[in-house]
């Protein structure tokens, strides 16, 4: 029986991709670079912001060209990270259906730690008690040290739990963590992503998760 859940962020319960593409952009532009596309910086998110900033430049860059625009970045993002980001539709449904079934809920992302707990309080009404995001302590996914920590400080069993995210890198944090996967397919990947990585539960709506727990033995 299912008792915890760990969701992805970006993506998965939050679509931040407009606040990410224009943070990206306005990096660009201020670094002196072509500016990405919205699919480009689709296939660039879900592995943190660093790496989201070196795929984001062309290639052959320096470190101090690296260092400069990251700064730019991370300086206008944390601005302007809440401008349209937002859980989505049917996210805030899910929660308040699974709290009334008693299952907890945490949230594991890549994102800066200090973002991810800030748009955790902001935006969830308290369903996410335990927010963690990559830090010096905490290596990025798909390393399963942030799942294992949230977990501890559920005091959940990886055998009661699942973890819930949209891509490649959810199902292999999922994986090396040794929790159950569900991939939904509203976020930054689409589900033939993973009919392709041969996910056995996939969801095409928020709620249909309450169902597919169920499922889960």
């Amino acid at each position: 029986m299912i008792k915890n859940v760990v969701f992805d962020m970006d993506g998965t319960i939050l679509n931040t991709i407009d606040d990410l593409y224009n943070s990206v952009n306005y990096a660009l532009s201020q670094c002196g670079y072509k500016s990405r596309t919205m699919s480009e910086v689709l296939s660039f998110v879900g592995n943190g912001v660093k790496l989201l900033i070196e795929r984001a430049l062309p290639s052959g860059f320096s470190k101090e060209e690296f260092d400069k625009c990251f700064i730019v970045f991370m300086e206008y993002y944390n601005v302007h990270k809440n401008d349209s980001t937002a859980p989505y539709e049917g996210i805030l449904e899910l929660m308040a259906e699974l709290k009334k079934k008693g299952i907890s809920m945490s949230v594991v992302s890549n994102k800066f730690d200090a973002g991810v707990k800030e748009l955790a309080n902001k935006l969830f009404n308290g369903y996410l008690p335990v927010a963690i995001g990559e830090s010096a302590t905490i290596k990025p996914k798909p390393n399963p040290s942030g799942v294992w920590y949230a977990l501890e400080l559920m005091g959940a069993k990886r055998e009661e739990s699942v973890y819930i995210g949209d891509s490649e890198v959810d199902f292999q944090t999922a994986q090396n963590s040794g929790l159950t996967f569900i991939g939904v397919s509203w976020g930054f990947r689409p589900r033939s992503l993973h009919e392709s990585l041969g996910v056995q539960y996939i969801a095409d709506k928020p709620l249909e998760i309450v169902d597919i727990l169920e499922q889960i033995k």
